[in-house]
């Protein structure tokens, strides 16, 4: 059985909460990319300043802490674009991987939060993004608007 297309007469309108999930997974989505393609561009920087700041350290283990840095970031926004894409067609594997991946940005958020000994700016705008999508993602009327959700009532 087919879904009615997006904007036809008998598909039902994205609920609000789809819409907030949507927009704080996009943004996440580009604010994660947007961080590791800079740490990508900066990489030889990053590395050098690690070998400079901290005592006892090579540089591979700079280089290897640095792509540890990244990766995460790397797969969690391209994680996240792909389910802000795929949710607002409706994919029910899109809500589940939206799920997943800010649950686990929001872990990896709290746990650089307290290694750091601190709130910044960055990493509260990403908790609260965070949160924002997961408990969008987790409400009834998403659950209700994906195929395969609960039905009403």
């Amino acid at each position: 059985m087919t879904t009615p297309a997006a904007g036809s007469p008998s598909a039902p309108s994205m609920p609000t909460s789809v819409r907030v999930g949507v927009i704080a997974m996009s943004v996440l989505a580009a604010l994660l990319l947007l961080n590791s393609i800079l740490l990508w561009l900066g990489f030889d920087a990053a590395v050098d300043r690690i070998v400079e700041d901290v005592d006892d350290i090579t540089r591979d283990e700079a280089r290897t802490f640095v792509i540890l840095a990244l990766v995460p970031y790397l797969v969690l926004g391209l994680l996240l674009a792909a389910a802000a894409a795929f949710l607002s067609r409706r994919q029910p594997w899109a809500r589940w991987a939206g799920v997943v991946a800010t649950a686990l940005l929001t872990a990896l958020t709290l746990v650089n939060m307290v290694a750091a000994g601190g709130i910044t700016v960055a990493s509260l705008l990403l908790l609260v993004l965070s949160v924002a999508a997961l408990t969008s993602l987790l409400a009834r009327t998403t659950r209700e608007w994906v195929p395969g959700g609960r039905p009403a009532g």
